[in-house]
């Protein structure tokens, strides 16, 4: 199975076990199996969504923000129309075996245009293509499948009312909707985001029910978009995106483990059941193969989708620092696959539409056709155009710090270029967070005063530079004068003259004298004076900190989960009941003087 492994994507082969599944039940009197769509998108698809928003990128994602939503939003757009266009126009010279009208091809093709995330993360995390690429076919992926099911719900209220029964109000409503979907799913998402990690910082003495809550809460989220018919897929990924880096702060170490193996064991499981019942429903539905409404609606999602990105790269590449170069351009049109959400909207399309046999066909050939010839030959064509690799390390720390420097330096360029832009918004956003969300959100965080301390450094150095300069000017003129004097033999009276400036002279120019005569280096005083400054700053912001006892969440046997506790809350009881100077001593490190008091009163009291 290794070389099979390697020559396949995990998701053809999950697609393989399921025909070979399905056609064993068909052949025997056991009835086959189907993905029903209520159970695809209710159980088995918000796994994979909240998944791919926990482990998103964000950085990433925000610093491709504007492409990710071109592709996603115009990108979808462009497709639906361009191939339900074409389609209608070839309906018309009666090429198809079933007819449809025009609302009812465009349902199709707004579902047929949806890039899969599902799909999509099962290829190009085994290729291991670079964080660049990934995030734009992924990003698009995952936020055009809102884009899609809002034109798909429309585009299907539209077929059922019929054209002739329609006005133009309700065009207008149908339009407006498409944002209100989208924006709605965004703020549920924001909202239960913001549920999640109140309740884990205020539930940290039940350490058990954190995970709990930290799946139930995006859940409720998806369901709730659900209920109120807005995008349940933005409203969750929405909520991973958000909730990950204020939980992780609420939390132990073994529990956000907990969180990370979990969530990744359901989105595993979530895809190999669907991918398998992809195989079993090709079995046992319903079909109606009409060949070449099968090779046009092909070729139109190859070609169209080609088009569309080469145009919004053309585009997006005046506006852009990091380029979108041909071979990218040539991954993304190739790496456009389609998946089981295309499938479970194809199945839920009302019976009333005649064609709908005809599109389930379709659909599943475009998947096929996607996951299997795309998906086997998208490795061979990464690796013959050299295409950059993921780097498998983390960022050191030397580069984390030029990142951070690099952000800063941006954002002053465009200050001074009178230009808001990313490093603009990521530097207020950064500031923002860390005074106003993280100590709301967060257990341990504090409000953080702006640090001015190298400032003020920068500031005493210049003004002692400037200090410096000007007292090596007076005694360079003064040193002169006395000269002038010497050689006019007035020796006796030009040192009664220095005894009197000596006298006029404060203490602090005295000082100022005595060190420039002493020739001491500037940078060392500077470095004195900012020694002197980190102290107090450092005895300024110098709090308490509370000792945290580290104990696991979930002893190994139910006796060592009964001991543990015990010897937690006698430990606390006997913390306090001791005296406020052991209590003093307890919350700072001992001094020799200190351990030899304790141990006399301990030999005392024995």
């Amino acid at each position: 199975m290794k070389p099979i492994s390697k020559l396949l994507p995990d998701s053809s082969l999950l697609i393989i076990v399921g025909l070979g599944l399905g056609w064993v039940l068909h052949q025997t009197t056991l009835s086959g199996a189907t993905l029903d769509s209520h159970t695809f998108f209710l159980y088995l698809l918000p796994p994979i969504i909240f998944d791919a928003g926990y482990f998103m990128p964000n950085r990433a994602l925000f610093e491709n923000i504007d492409s990710v939503l071109v592709f996603s939003v115009f990108g979808t757009l462009w497709n639906t129309f361009a191939i339900g266009g074409s389609l209608l126009l070839m309906a018309q010279y009666d090429l198809f075996t079933m007819s449809f009208n025009t609302f009812e091809i465009l349902v199709f093709s707004a579902l047929i245009s949806a890039v899969d995330p599902v799909a999509v993360i099962a290829v190009f995390e085994e290729i291991h293509v670079n964080e660049f690429l990934f995030i734009n076919v992924f990003g698009e992926a995952l936020f055009n499948d809102g884009v899609t099911v809002v034109l798909y719900q429309m585009f299907k209220s539209f077929a059922l009312i019929g054209s002739e029964n329609l006005s133009v109000l309700d065009y207008a409503t149908g339009g407006l909707s498409f944002f209100v979907v989208a924006l709605g799913g965004a703020a549920i998402g924001v909202i239960f985001a913001i549920a999640a990690s109140l309740t884990t910082k205020y539930t940290y003495d039940v350490r058990i029910l954190a995970p709990v809550f930290i799946f139930v809460l995006p859940y409720m989220a998806y369901l709730t978009a659900e209920m109120v018919s807005l995008s349940s897929i933005i409203a969750i990924a929405i909520c991973g995106m958000l909730m990950k880096q204020y939980i992780k702060g609420n939390i132990t170490q073994a529990a956000a483990n907990s969180v990370k193996y979990f969530t990744k064991m359901l989105a595993q499981s979530s895809e190999t059941v669907i991918f398998m019942f992809l195989g079993l429903s090709t079995i046992s539905s319903q079909h109606h193969f009409d060949l070449i409404f099968i090779c046009a609606t092909l070729f139109f999602c190859l070609i169209y989708r080609a088009i569309g990105i080469v145009f919004q790269c053309y585009i997006l590449n005046r506006f852009r620092a990091k380029k979108f170069e041909v071979v990218d351009q040539f991954i993304m049109s190739y790496g456009g696959l389609r998946g089981a959400i295309a499938y479970g909207l194809v199945v839920s399309i009302p019976a009333s539409i005649t064609a709908k046999p005809m599109f389930i066909t379709a659909t599943i050939a475009v998947i096929y056709f996607t996951v299997f010839l795309q998906g086997i030959t998208i490795r061979p064509l990464v690796n013959c155009l050299k295409i950059k690799r993921k780097e498998e390390r983390d960022p050191t720390m030397v580069e984390s710090v030029y990142n951070k420097y690099l952000d800063y330096m941006m954002s002053g360029v465009e200050d001074i270029a009178g230009q808001k832009g990313h490093y603009t918004f990521i530097e207020n956003f950064e500031r923002f967070n860390a005074k106003v969300i993280k100590p709301v959100l967060m257990r341990h965080q504090k409000r953080q005063s702006f640090d001015a301390s190298t400032i003020v450094r920068a500031y005493e150095k210049i003004t002692l530079e400037d200090a410096i300069k000007l007292a090596k000017v007076k005694n360079t003129i003064q040193n002169k004068r006395i000269e002038r004097i010497k050689s006019q033999n007035k020796v006796a009276q030009a040192l009664s003259d220095k005894n009197s400036i000596q006298k006029t002279m404060t203490p602090k120019d005295l000082q100022l004298k005595k060190f420039m005569e002493s020739g001491e280096n500037i940078d060392s005083l500077y470095m004195l004076f900012s020694d002197l400054l980190d102290r107090k700053l450092h005895e300024m912001n110098t709090i308490p900190k509370k000792e945290t006892e580290i104990t696991d969440d979930i002893q190994d046997d139910y006796m060592a989960e009964v001991g543990s506790r015990s010897n937690l809350s006698a430990m606390f009881r006997s913390a306090e009941q001791l005296p406020s100077e052991t209590a003093f001593q307890r919350g700072r490190r001992q001094s020799t003087g200190d351990v030899i008091d304790s141990t006399k009163r301990a030999d005392f009291n024995v």
